[in-house]
């Protein structure tokens, strides 16, 4: 038995004595007077409130984590409370038939017409202290999902932060200026007009990374763009020993700022792109998913931290529902990403 059913089944086993008890205080004058205590009547009265009590509170309980998980507050706040409305009154008058017709036709043994007769009378009572539990199961359910997302928000923004420090020193960082610097310089003896296109990308790679860096997605074709200039920057430093195949892409979906460049830059860092073993990255879009795929060689030492893909993971959990897919074979690594649409 998992860990959430154990905790409703002991909630159960002491909701049904404090029920009870609840009950025959509340709603019962002479319920408490010694000789009724060991009646027959007092414990089946008992019984029924126990059992009503578990019903009540354990169901509205597993009402709420199922609606939170279908309708949650954050996302449709309307429609869950209208639907948690309805589902109150048809769970009570389930329950309430529910339970008179077995305490009736079972326990006390009577024929179905008195059963029908009499089962539901206390349906409108029933009805209030079960919305009073529900008021209270929504309210801090509601409490709970504003509190979560409240935290979830912080914390993207805070991995956001990280996640452009990060970029934007990986572009700045001492390696990365040195290999720039140090193929500029052979292209301006050997090859100046490609020296200038060469200058002009890694130009427009920081603009790209300093203009986006606030942004939480944005459109497909400017990502491709940056990629395609990111792209240019590493064929002139590896030559033939990188192949990139980059297809073409008409959406107007959109995607995480830099979410494809850090792939390309991680298969870049994780494998080895030589003339033996040469990388070839694939880029390519399918209806609402851009596939980056490589050949899988990888260096036994990485330059690498290693949360480039997780934090692409985690911004996705935050932008969308639709997961990023990774799939990792002996020669092979392939990510998937869903392109996104926003609503204008």
């Amino acid at each position: 038995m998992s860990k959430y059913w154990r905790n409703h089944l002991i909630g159960a086993i002491l909701i049904f004595p404090v029920g009870g008890t609840l009950n025959m205080v509340v709603f019962c004058d002479n319920c408490l007077n010694e000789p009724y205590i060991f009646s027959f009547n007092f414990w089946l009265s008992f019984s029924y409130s126990g059992l009503a009590w578990i019903c009540f509170w354990k169901g509205s309980e597993l009402l709420v984590d199922f609606w939170d998980i279908h309708i949650p507050w954050v996302i449709s706040p309307i429609k869950r409370f209208l639907v948690s409305v309805v589902s109150i009154f048809v769970f009570v008058f389930i329950v309430v038939w529910a339970l008179d017709l077995f305490f009736d036709l079972i326990v006390l043994k009577r024929s179905w017409s008195e059963t029908i007769k009499e089962t539901g009378a206390p349906y409108w009572t029933t009805l209030w202290v079960t919305l009073g539990i529900n008021v209270f199961m929504h309210g801090r359910g509601f409490l709970i999902a504003w509190r979560q997302a409240a935290i979830d928000n912080e914390r993207l923004k805070t991995e956001q932060v990280a996640s452009q420090y990060n970029s934007l020193k990986n572009q700045v960082n001492p390696h990365f200026l040195f290999n720039s610097l140090n193929v500029l310089s052979t292209l301006v003896y050997d090859n100046q007009d490609k020296a200038v296109e060469f200058i002009r990308k890694l130009s427009q790679v920081y603009r790209y990374v300093l203009d986006r860096k606030d942004e939480e997605v944005v459109p497909i074709h400017e990502e491709m763009e940056f990629v395609r200039n990111f792209s240019f920057l590493q064929k002139i430093r590896f030559g033939d020993n990188l192949q990139l195949e980059i297809g073409t892409n008409q959406s107007d979906k959109y995607v995480p700022p830099l979410a494809i460049q850090i792939l390309v830059e991680n298969a870049i860092k994780h494998n080895v792109v030589s003339e033996k073993d040469p990388l070839t990255i694939k880029i390519e879009f399918e209806e609402d998913v851009c596939i980056i795929q490589n050949n899988l060689k990888e260096k036994k030492v990485k330059d690498s931290t290693g949360i480039g893909l997780n934090n692409i993971i985690e911004r996705y959990k935050y932008l969308s529902d639709k997961q990023v897919e990774v799939e990792k074979g002996k020669d092979f690594f392939i990510v998937k990403l869903p392109l996104l649409t926003i609503d204008k």
